[in-house]
This record gives C-alpha cells, structure tokens and sequence, in this order.
C-alpha cells in the first residue's frame, strides 16, 4: 500500500512538473495592456496561421518615417476561427491600422489586439481583442 501512495505521489509530482510551463505560456505579463500601440496604414508583410499563435508580421512607418518591422501573435487558432479568422483574413500587401500591445521590453513586438481595415470592418483577437485589455467583447469581423 506505502509503495503505490508514493507512485502515486510520484507521478502527480511529475506531471505538475512537466505540465507548470504550459500554464505559465499564456500570461500576459510581457505585455503592457495599459494602451494599445497604433500603427496606422501598416503594410502586412506576412500572416502566418501556424498552432499555437498566428502570427502577424507588418511593416510600419512611424511619425518620422522610420521604417519598423512588428511581430504580433494572435490567440490559439481555435479561439480564433470562433471569432472569424481563417488563413486568408489578411495577406501580405494588405495596408491597415493595427493595435498591439506592446512587449514590456520595448521590442517591436507584441499581442495582437485588433485590425481595422480601410472598408470600415474591424477583426479582434480570441482572447485580447477588446479596447480595454480584454475585459469586454472580442467581436467577429462586422
């Protein structure tokens, strides 16, 4: 009976362990989620539907014409095909305004939050694409 109790302990021990970085990947901590960053008329360089984030790749000029490139993650593919992407949402050449949150370390890089595209239709992110860091809709493209 003493030996199973610790097998058992054992194996719990091991999978908390192995299981612990998975949790830890989805914080949001790296982020600032004070205020998106706005990057208006950003080109899309490429849009990569890959598991477990999307990722949004954009070239953006910023106020003095310096030429930035941006990387952005979206949520988990699933999350975000209930909410309308697809692999062909975006494209490359494809000009928007986008909003990310911002690592914290300053790197052009960031958590997607939202696109407005110029016909007016704007896409949200799964899990984050609210104005206000997430905490209210994450509506389908209207």
């Amino acid at each position: 009976m003493k030996s199973k109790v610790l097998t058992l302990v054992a194996s719990f021990a091991g999978l908390v362990t192995i299981a612990s970085p998975s949790f830890a990947h989805h914080g949001g901590a790296a982020f600032d989620i004070s205020a998106p960053v706005v990057l208006k008329n950003a080109v899309i360089t490429e849009f990569l539907w890959i598991n477990p984030h999307p990722l949004i790749k954009a070239d953006y000029k910023d106020e003095k014409g310096n030429l930035q490139q941006w990387t952005m993650e979206l949520g988990g593919i699933v999350g975000a095909q209930l909410v309308g992407w697809t692999r062909t949402s975006l494209a490359a050449g494809d000009v928007v305004t986008l909003y990310v949150w911002k690592a914290k370390t300053g790197a052009l890089v960031g958590r997607f939050n939202k696109v407005d595209f110029p016909d007016g239709t704007t896409m949200r992110d799964s899990q984050t694409g609210a104005d206000d860091g997430g905490r209210s809709d994450s509506g389908v493209r209207q």
